[in-house]
C-alpha cells in the first residue's frame, strides 16, 4: 500500500503550483465545484489555493452571495488574508474558517481592520502563527464588533497575548473564545479567567 505524502492532504487539483491561465481555469472550476447552489456557502478547506488563488477568487461575482467561507488549510498567508479583508464581495460572510493558513501579525491586523467583514459572528483561526504580536493586535484593533466565536488555538500565543485579550473592550458580542494548545503558563490563565472581556463568556478553553 503507497504512503501516504504530505501532498495527499489536499484536493487533487493544487491550485498553490500553479500561476497565469493555468491557475485561473483551476480556480473557475474549483468555485463552481464548491458554491452552492444558492451561492451562500463556499467551502474551500484544504484545496491549498494560496495568495494567487485568492486573487482569482477577490474577484470573482459568483461569490457576492457567501455567507459561509471555509478557507482552512490555503496558505494564503498574510498576503491572502489582505485581499480577503479588502473584497468588498465578501461583506455579506458571517462565517469564517481561516485555520492553517499561515496568518502572522500583519494578517491579523489586516483582518480586523477590514470593512468589509463586519458582518462576521464565527471567526475561526486556529493552527496559524499569530504569537503574542497578533494577539495584542486581535486585543487592542478588533473592528470586528459583531464576532461571537472566536477560535485561536495552536497560535504560539503567551502571557502577553491572552492578557491582552482578556482585557479587551474590542468585542461587545463575544461570548465563546478557544485558546488552548498556546503557549501560556498556569499562571497567565488564572490571570486571564479574571478579565472583562473573558468573565463575561459562556464558553471560555484557555
Amino acid at each position: 500500500m503507497p504512503s501516504i505524502t504530505h501532498f495527499d492532504i489536499y484536493k487533487p487539483a493544487e491550485p498553490c503550483s500553479f500561476t497565469g491561465e493555468k491557475l485561473q481555469e483551476i480556480m473557475e472550476k474549483v468555485i463552481s465545484e464548491t458554491l452552492t447552489p444558492d451561492g451562500k456557502d463556499l467551502n474551500l478547506k484544504g484545496y491549498c489555493i494560496g495568495p494567487n488563488g485568492m486573487t482569482i477568487i477577490s474577484r470573482d461575482e459568483r461569490v457576492s452571495k457567501v455567507r459561509r467561507l471555509n478557507l482552512g488549510g490555503n496558505r494564503i498567508g498574510d498576503a491572502g488574508v489582505k485581499l480577503l479583508a479588502e473584497t468588498e464581495l465578501f461583506s455579506k460572510v458571517n462565517w469564517l474558517e481561516l485555520g492553517g493558513n499561515d496568518i502572522g501579525p500583519e494578517g491579523i491586523r489586516s483582518l480586523v481592520n477590514s470593512k468589509s467583514l463586519q458582518k462576521v459572528k464565527s471567526l475561526n483561526l486556529y493552527r496559524n502563527c499569530i504569537k503574542d504580536e497578533g494577539a495584542i493586535i486581535l486585543a487592542q484593533e478588533n473592528q470586528l464588533k459583531k464576532v461571537e466565536d472566536l477560535d485561536l488555538a495552536q497560535n504560539e500565543i503567551g502571557n502577553d497575548g491572552i492578557l491582552a485579550l482578556s482585557r479587551s473592550k474590542n468585542f461587545p458580542e463575544l461570548a465563546s473564545i478557544a485558546l488552548d494548545n498556546n503557549f501560556s503558563s498556569a499562571e497567565g490563565q488564572e490571570e486571564a479567567r479574571t478579565g472583562p472581556n473573558f468573565k463575561k463568556l459562556q464558553s471560555l478553553n484557555l
